[in-house]
């Protein structure tokens, strides 16, 4: 969980450093910029707490058959 958070701060980092590098573009491109960066934060999250969610569900099914047999 922490390295979940860690990747998502990095991008926001990254982001915004790259924005303001890029001062000479419009308002507009570094919105854009901020929500594509959002949005690959937002897709890491969700991936990650699949993943973990499958892990959960998989040892669930796992201690389930063990009882059974």
């Amino acid at each position: 969980m922490k390295n979940l958070f860690k990747f998502g701060f990095l991008a926001l980092a990254i982001t915004l450093s790259a924005s303001a590098c890029n001062s000479s573009k419009t308002e507009n491109n570094t919105a854009d910029t901020i929500d594509s960066a959002a949005d690959a934060s937002i897709d890491s999250i969700d991936a990650s707490a699949d993943a973990k969610t499958d892990t959960i569900d998989s040892a669930a099914s796992a201690a389930v058959d063990s009882v059974k047999h």
